[in-house]
């Protein structure tokens, strides 16, 4: 493994690995861009139900574009997830940790968010209240921050038998 001194001495205690410095890089931008993608939510994704999704008082649904909801919520699933997934990558290092994060996002992307999708574009007022814990559950990466910790058990497991 390739090591460099930050300092400019070249002194044995100085020395960092670079792999693990592109491990905490990993773990900064896909934790700086889920902040970024929270923050800047409503700037950056077009969703007329914002309000009425969070209010239930609001029977009146307002005028709204179904091909730009449904591609907004795709592209914030995908960035969020795939934010998740530069985590869990600069986290574990493990290509078997990915390759179950990346069957658990298509099994979302393929089930979970067209049921949400579907629900929100035919039945918003009918089912608001199940929409908004699918909404957390969908849109936000709930599912993959959860494997985090399995992962960290896993490691330990497998740490402890050997």
């Amino acid at each position: 493994m390739r090591s460099f001194c930050f300092c400019g001495i070249c002194g044995r205690q100085n020395l960092v690995n670079l792999s693990q410095v592109r491990n905490k890089y990993f773990v900064f931008i896909g934790l700086l861009g889920l902040v970024i993608v929270y923050i800047f939510q409503a700037q950056l994704f077009y969703d007329p139900f914002v309000n009425h999704l969070f209010n239930p008082m609001n029977p009146v649904l307002p005028e709204y574009s179904a091909s730009k909801y449904i591609f907004a919520k795709s592209l914030r699933y995908i960035l969020n997830d795939g934010f998740a997934l530069m985590v869990i990558w600069g986290l574990f290092k493990n290509q078997s940790y990915v390759r179950f994060a990346v069957i658990i996002f298509f099994i979302g992307f393929l089930i979970l968010l067209p049921l949400y999708l579907f629900l929100a574009v035919n039945y918003f007022i009918e089912t608001q209240a199940f929409l908004n814990h699918l909404h957390r559950l969908v849109l936000n990466p709930v599912l993959m921050m959860l494997l985090i910790p399995a992962f960290y058990y896993q490691q330990s497991l497998q740490k402890k038998g050997k």
